[in-house]
């Protein structure tokens, strides 16, 4: 397993290559600036990208932006952003989107494995399926659902609301499909206890109870849609097409409302640094304001960067 860390910040680099020692066949390469990091992505050695969310000037996004562009995506391998180094929440829909996966310094190692046993695909990264969770009781009901859906995305299935919110909590789904009528813990009530979690979750309650005092509450209480039975496939495609678009443009939005609570709260710590004449303090918060600006490098920022160190 060779794997490119990322890291600029020693005790990250330090704590990620500690999670390989003994590892057999292991080759942690830890690479400090853009120029490194490029030339040895372009040397095709490596398997994995584990990076800090910024590193040397640039951030996620941009990196990812980087490796996936069309001078370097026939040397692009799996890229992972270790959270531990995130300021805020990313979004798991936007970095899907995105080509990356988030994991903590705990998990990498295991997770690094089973992504190594699989086999890395090298090059142009393909869309990733959306994941979609089914909690139904009724199995046949549960069974064409999934048929309906498993070809566009990857389907995991729930038959009471227990499993269904600890499987939720476990992988995160970019939907839910909750029947209202559940045995245990009620549709309402996995409604409410993942809306405490992630109040953006997209939820698509299914039932038979096509009532308005019913159907207000769903949405009242943070469902993203209802679907009453019967409902035809060719409506439950469309609304899961429909909840997971719409869901990328919320999380996006809440993405970028953090980043600007933020930007506030650095531009607010930088004034006081300055009135207190604390040039080197003031200097590194206003590298972390710079991190946190929307900036996404072009095809030809990009090909500037490449081009340095071709």
């Amino acid at each position: 397993m060779k794997v490119i860390v990322a890291s600029s910040d020693y005790e990250i680099s330090n704590a990620i290559t500690k999670q390989f020692l003994g590892v057999e066949n292991s080759n942690i390469s830890v690479i400090e600036t853009t120029d490194d990091f490029i030339e040895a992505l372009k040397s095709d050695e490596y398997e994995f990208i584990v990076t800090d969310y910024s590193f040397d000037g640039t951030d996620i996004w941009q990196l990812s932006k980087l490796v996936n562009s069309k001078q370097l995506v026939r040397h692009a391998v799996p890229i992972y952003l270790i959270s531990e180094t995130c300021d805020t929440e990313v979004p798991l829909i936007l970095a899907k989107e995105h080509h990356f996966q988030v994991i903590s310094i705990n998990d990498l190692l295991e997770t690094l494995k089973k992504a190594d046993n699989v086999g890395y695909v090298r090059g142009q990264r393909g869309q990733a399926k959306a994941s979609i969770l089914v909690i139904e009781d009724d199995e046949d009901a549960a069974e064409i659902v999934y048929e309906a859906l498993k070809a566009d995305y990857d389907v995991d299935r729930a038959q009471d609301g227990e499993q269904g919110v600890a499987l939720w909590k476990k992988k995160r789904h970019d939907l839910i499909l909750l029947d209202y009528m559940l045995p245990g813990l009620k549709g309402d009530e996995v409604l409410s206890e993942i809306m405490d979690v992630d109040k953006n979750q997209p939820i698509i309650v299914m039932t038979a109870f096509d009532k308005p005092e019913y159907n207000k509450e769903f949405i009242l209480n943070g469902a993203s849609q209802y679907l009453p039975k019967p409902y035809t496939l060719t409506d439950l495609r469309a609304q899961c097409v429909c909840q997971i678009n719409k869901a990328k443009l919320i999380y996006q939005d809440y993405f970028y409302d953090q980043k600007q609570k933020k930007l506030r709260k650095l531009v607010y710590e930088l004034e006081r640094e300055l009135k207190g004449s604390n040039i080197e303090k003031a200097r590194r918060i206003i590298e972390s304001i710079k991190l946190n600006l929307p900036n996404n490098l072009s095809e030809d920022e990009q090909a500037k960067i490449w081009n340095s160190v071709s």
